[in-house]
């Protein structure tokens, strides 16, 4: 077998952020620069409309049908103030998560770059299936105040939304490459460009 005939993989790019800190925005960004995006809430959103086998499990889990967005509503109220119960229904979505990405990747092993858009990737460890990582980042100052803005809500309400992902100064400490989100878009995307230029020039 030559060298041309093995089958380069394509490279995994890990995006996450934090709640406000721009991550939607860094994604939209590679895709318009043509690189496809798989994004983990998307595939979540079409498991609770389409996965009875996951919808089935969750309905154990909490002792009531979950047929509506009421429904959800109610999962998502009462998972934001219980960290086990989050924690167990992680546990029951994540593997249903990872297989369609899983297979979104094989149909796309053409391409020579795909971003994973996960805003939990270190925190459910699916770092390891990545080439790279990059954080979009703020402080946390900046995040409670786009929060408020965003969400018309106090700053206590921020605050503890913000307090149910892990916290960004930890996720800092773990990203390859930090995109920092403090000044302005065009700054964002200059890094973006920076960092897809040094990637294609080592591939």
């Amino acid at each position: 077998m030559s060298v041309q005939d093995v089958k380069i993989k394509p490279y995994i790019i890990g995006l996450t952020g934090g709640i406000a800190s721009g991550k939607s925005t860094a994604s939209a960004y590679f895709r318009s620069k043509g690189i496809e995006v798989i994004d983990s809430d998307l595939i979540v959103k079409d498991l609770w409309k389409n996965n009875q086998e996951m919808i089935q499990k969750a309905e154990s889990l909490f002792g009531f049908s979950i047929n509506s967005m009421t429904d959800k509503k109610k999962i998502s109220q009462l998972i934001f103030s219980d960290k086990k119960l989050r924690m167990r229904l992680n546990e029951i979505v994540h593997p249903y998560v990872y297989q369609k990405i899983d297979e979104m990747i094989k149909i796309l092993d053409d391409k020579d770059l795909i971003v994973i858009d996960m805003p939990l990737l270190f925190e459910v460890g699916y770092e390891k299936k990545c080439d790279v990582t990059c954080l979009v980042y703020v402080d946390l100052k900046t995040q409670i105040e786009r929060l408020i803005r965003r969400d018309d809500i106090s700053e206590e309400k921020a605050l503890t939304k913000i307090k149910t992902q892990m916290d960004l100064e930890e996720k800092k400490l773990k990203a390859d490459i930090i995109f920092d989100n403090q000044i302005d878009l065009n700054y964002l995307y200059f890094q973006i460009d920076q960092f897809l230029r040094g990637i294609r020039h080592e591939k």
